[in-house]
C-alpha cells in the first residue's frame, strides 16, 4: 500500500494521463467512424505523446492548439489546466477547470474530473479550504473515488485535522482491498502528538495505543508513548516504549537512545545507556551517532580517554561531521592538547556550520536537523533516514 502515499502532483499527473488515453481512443474510434474529420486536428495526440515521454513545454504548446482547434475536448481541457497548474500558472489552470464546470452537457465524469483538478489548483494556490469542499463534492458524486479520497486526506493532513485524516485513511483501504498499517499508526501517532501537545494526555495514550496496536513496532508511536509516560513521571514504563523504538530505523533509534541516555546519565544507570548503545550498534555497527552518545556518557564519568576514543571512531564514520569535530576539539581542549590550535580549530567549526548532521528524505532528499514521520517536502510519510557520510 505504500504505493497509495503519492504526492498531489503525482495523483493529478496518472490523472492527466488517464483522461488523456481516454481521448486518444476516442479519436482513435472517430477516426476510423468519420475517417478524415480529426486528421486536420493532430495536436491532442501530439501534446499526449509529449506528455507521455516527459516534454511539459511541447505539449503544453499541442494542447493549446488542441483545444483551439476542438472546443469540445474536455479531456483536453483537464489536461491543459492540470499541465499550468504543475508550471504554476495556477489562476489559468483555476479558469479553464472553473469553465468547464459551466459548460452544458457536461457528462457526470466530465464533471467529477474537472472538480478534481479544481480541487488540487486550490491546493496549489494554498486555498485549502476551498480544495477540501471541493474534494468532498467528488467524493460525494463518486464514493468509489480513490483519487479524490488520496488527495481529501491529504488535504486534511495540511490542515493537522488528523483524525479526518485517518478516517478517510480506513476508507482508502477498504476500497483498494489491503489495509496500510503503517501509514494508519502514523496518522494515529500524530493524533496522540496533537493531543499530548493540547494537554490531553489520557486521549494521547489511547492513540498512541491504536497506532501500535496496527503497527507494534513504529518508532515514532514508541516515542510519543514514552514522553507522555515521562511527562507523568513515569519512567519505567517509558523507558521500555524508549527500548521498543531502538529497532526501528536509524533515524528513530537514535531519537530513543537520546531519551534512554538522558535519563539513565541523570540517575548515574551507566550500565542501561551502554546495553542500549550496544543493542543500536549490534544493528547499526557503523552507526556514529551512537558513538557519540557513548563519548557523551565517558565525559559524564570524567574518562577524557574513552571519550576522546569514542569521537575518534565516529569521526572515521562520519568525517564531514561538524557535531563530531565540535565534540572532538571540545574532549582536546579539555586534555590540554595544543590549547590554542584548538581553539583556534573550534572557531572555524562553529563559523562553518550551517546544517548540521542532517537527516533526509529518501524520496525527495529534503534535509532536517529533526526525523520526520511526514516529509514536509514531499508530504510522503515514513521516509527518513540518516544522512550518510
Amino acid at each position: 500500500m505504500q504505493g497509495w502515499s503519492l504526492t498531489l502532483g503525482a495523483a493529478a499527473a496518472l490523472v492527466a494521463l488517464g483522461v488523456l488515453l481516454g481521448r486518444a481512443w476516442a479519436l482513435a474510434r472517430a477516426r476510423r467512424a468519420a475517417g478524415p474529420q480529426y486528421g486536420d486536428h493532430p495536436h491532442y495526440l501530439l501534446g499526449l505523446n509529449y506528455l507521455i515521454s516527459n516534454q511539459p513545454e511541447l505539449a503544453l504548446a499541442e494542447l493549446s492548439k488542441a483545444v483551439r482547434g476542438e472546443t469540445d475536448a474536455v479531456e483536453a481541457y483537464l489536461a491543459l489546466g492540470n499541465l499550468f497548474r504543475e508550471k504554476g500558472q495556477v489562476e489559468r489552470a483555476i479558469d479553464i477547470h472553473k469553465s468547464l464546470l459551466h459548460r452544458p452537457g457536461l457528462s457526470d465524469l466530465g464533471r467529477t474530473q474537472a472538480l478534481l483538478s479544481l480541487a488540487l489548483d486550490f491546493k496549489s494556490a494554498g486555498l485549502i479550504d476551498r480544495s477540501e469542499r471541493t474534494l468532498q463534492d467528488v467524493v460525494k458524486r463518486d464514493p468509489d473515488n480513490l483519487s479524490g479520497w488520496l488527495c481529501l486526506r491529504r488535504v486534511y493532513e495540511e490542515m493537522g485535522r488528523w483524525e479526518e485524516a485517518s478516517e478517510v485513511q480506513a476508507r482508502i483501504d477498504k476500497l483498494a482491498g489491503s489495509t496500510d498499517e503503517r501509514l494508519l499508526a502514523s496518522l494515529w501517532t500524530e493524533r496522540g502528538n496533537a493531543a499530548q501537545n493540547d494537554g490531553n494526555a489520557k486521549a494521547a495514550a489511547r492513540c498512541y495505543e491504536t497506532a501500535l496496536g496496527l503497527d507494534p513496532g513504529y518508532a515514532p508511536a514508541h516515542l510519543g508513548a514514552g514522553d507522555s509516560l515521562a511527562d507523568r513521571g513515569d519512567l519505567p514504563r517509558a523507558l521500555q516504549h524508549w527500548d521498543m523504538a531502538l529497532g526501528d530505523g536509524a533515524a528513530w533509534a537514535m531519537q530513543a537512545l537520546e531519551r534512554i541516555a538522558d535519563v539513565s546519565i541523570e540517575s548515574a544507570d551507566w550500565d542501561r545507556v551502554e546495553g542500549a548503545c550496544a543493542k543500536v550498534l549490534d544493528r547499526q555497527p557503523h552507526s556514529w551517532r551512537v558513538q557519540l552518545v557513548l563519548a557523551r556518557l565517558h565525559q559524564k564519568r570524567g574518562d577524557l580517554d574513552a571519550a576522546r576514543e569514542a569521537l575518534t571512531v565516529a569521526l572515521t564514520e562520519k568525517p564531514g561531521s561538524i557535531t563530531v569535530q565540535r565534540e572532538l576539539l571540545q574532549v582536546l581542549d579539555a586534555q590540554g592538547a595544543a590549547g590554542n590550535v584548538v581553539g583556534d580549530l573550534f572557531a572555524s567549526v562553529v563559523d562553518e556550520a550551517r546544517l548540521v548532521d542532517p537527516y533526509v528524505c529518501m524520496k525527495c532528499r529534503f534535509k532536517a536537523n529533526q526525523p520526520f514521520a511526514r516529509c514536509p517536502h514531499c508530504h510522503d510519510w515514513n521516509t527518513v533516514a540518516d544522512e550518510q557520510s
